[in-house]
């Protein structure tokens, strides 16, 4: 009679364990939604820095020539030279302030999205605690009705 008490409370830790198991299993998958989210952040990062590169590139270029202009042309290219390097300074000047823009409303967008994913992934925690704690609590009372059993039992043979 002992023996098949202790094989049912060992069934019934199995049980709990392969329980448990799941539990894990599915915190870990959140943990890869994250992954793939933090991934998409760096992956807009990366973009916006090669379309930084590709303009700094572009200015260079544009300056590359307007310097070449002013040393073959004289005076006369020098002053246009002066006016081209004030629009090229309103045009750099819009394109950081655009980019700027574009950097900010990226960096939000994937802040909220992180927010939301933590908010749920959260939630799902918050969740399977509970159910984890149901979970244990059952097992708690099963436990201990299991041993208030062999108890009796016991009592009665030594009686």
């Amino acid at each position: 009679m002992a023996d098949e008490a202790v094989n049912r409370l060992g069934a019934m830790l199995e049980e709990l364990g392969a329980r448990f198991d799941l539990v894990i299993e599915a915190v870990s998958g959140f943990g890869g939604r994250l992954d793939s989210l933090r991934d998409e952040v760096f992956g807009q990062f990366a973009e916006v820095g090669g379309q930084i590169r590709f303009l700094s590139e572009q200015i260079a270029e544009n300056r590359r020539g307007i310097a070449a202009a002013v040393s073959t042309t004289g005076d006369r290219v020098g002053k246009q030279t002066a006016v081209s390097r004030i629009e090229l300074g309103h045009e750099i000047a819009e394109s950081a302030k655009s980019l700027k823009r574009e950097i900010a409303a990226s960096a939000e967008l994937a802040a909220k999205k992180l927010g939301a994913e933590l908010k749920q992934t959260n939630k799902a925690l918050a969740n399977l605690a509970r159910k984890f704690d149901r979970f244990d609590d059952r097992i708690t009372v099963q436990t201990r009705d299991q041993d208030q059993r062999l108890r009796k039992v016991e009592g009665k043979r030594g009686a």
